[in-house]
């Protein structure tokens, strides 16, 4: 099971979980999530079929704490048999979603948790480093972490004692601290995707990938785009989910795009509204800085998830997934650095036209620079 945006447990004490979709660095809070003053980590995903978010599982002291995102609620139960005091880092949920791996130092016991019973059992140690996530390839299971110290690529084997080896030397740059107070210098968050391409992130939010798909390590990681994502001064401290895989590439070059809504009118066939509106294209970076030709683009916002609804813009290819829409050029097309141009785009929306908004809101719009 996979999604087209995966989570971020960020901030080491009231703690938010963050949306993050690793193709173009969109990352947002899950705004009706309260934050958790005391902080959790350790944190998998219990998926529960394609249309549903999945629920989060994490741990606080002897707490497991349970998020749901799609209703905005947070709970935690005590644990039998997980220590009160201790500090965790990784964590992960199994295969069938019914059992939580967490570790904390590096010679303390793992812990596997019963996620239904609400019991953990004490299991080998994690071995030393400072490697705070670890995730599942998709085709063997097999779990992989990153040290934090030093690049290196670690395998975690449940069986073993302790369960860190190493796969690979020095494959990731060192990861950085983030600018909050007593920040740890780690690979905080892990992820694959379907296809087996692994990315990991560090306490800064640096996202790194690695093509993991075969049985031998590809070299070095990539860094991907040129700044850190979007959550401030604060501590990425862990993550979890699976990434549904999308023929577009990753970049992080964000370049500034407006909007203007043109006009609206009901349609048929699917019964709700179509939305006319022009994107402008400015070959310039968002945040400010110097500005650069752009040859290739693409354009991203928010789609409903609803059957039929749609999005459609000549001269480029337009992807629908996850409740997201991608809009890329098909060939190069060459905007001069400080230069614009518009791209006309018609959305439609099934729904009563009544209960439509007058102007679709564009939600989550963003331009990337690919080439």
């Amino acid at each position: 099971m996979a999604h087209r945006k995966v989570y971020l447990a960020v901030g080491r004490t009231h703690t938010r979980i963050h949306r993050f979709d690793p193709l173009d660095g969109d990352t947002r809070v899950v705004e009706n999530v309260p934050a958790y003053a005391p902080g959790y980590t350790a944190m998998g995903a219990q998926y529960r079929g394609d249309d549903t978010e999945p629920l989060l599982l994490a741990v606080s002291g002897n707490k497991l704490i349970t998020v749901d995102v799609v209703a905005g609620t947070l709970r935690e139960d005590t644990v039998e048999g997980l220590p009160p005091h201790a500090k965790w880092y990784d964590g992960d949920t199994s295969p069938d979603g019914k059992s939580l791996l967490v570790m904390g130092d590096p010679e303390a016991p793992t812990y596997t948790i019963d996620i239904a019973a609400r019991k953990a059992v004490p299991g080998n140690s994690p071995g030393g480093g400072r490697w705070d996530d670890f995730s599942a390839r998709p085709r063997d299971g097999h779990l992989f972490a990153v040290e934090g110290d030093n690049g290196d690529l670690l395998r975690i084997d449940p069986e073993r004692n302790p369960m860190r080896t190493v796969a690979a030397r020095r494959v990731f740059p060192p990861a950085e601290a983030s600018t909050s107070a007593h920040s740890r210098r780690s690979y905080a968050a892990t992820f694959f995707d379907q296809d087996g391409h692994f990315f990991a992130v560090d306490s800064a939010g640096n996202v790194n990938s690695l093509d993991l798909s075969a049985t031998e390590v590809p070299g070095k990681a990539q860094r991907i785009g040129g700044g850190k994502i979007p959550v401030g001064d604060l501590e990425v401290v862990n993550g979890a989910g699976r990434i549904t895989p999308l023929p577009v590439r990753v970049s992080y070059d964000e370049i500034t795009v407006t909007k203007r809504a043109v006009q609206a009118w009901e349609s048929g066939d699917p019964r709700g509204k179509v939305y006319s509106v022009e994107l402008t294209l400015t070959a310039a970076p968002k945040d400010g800085g110097e500005a650069r030709d752009v040859r290739q683009f693409r354009i991203s916002f928010d789609l409903p998830t609803v059957p039929g609804a749609k999005a459609v813009a000549s001269g480029v290819t337009v992807l629908c997934q996850d409740g997201k829409a991608y809009l890329e050029a098909e060939q190069d097309q060459l905007l001069s650095a400080g230069a614009s141009r518009p791209i006309s785009v018609q959305i439609t929306v099934p729904g009563d036209p009544r209960a439509l908004p007058a102007e679709y809101p564009l939600d989550g719009l963003k331009a990337t620079r690919l080439a």
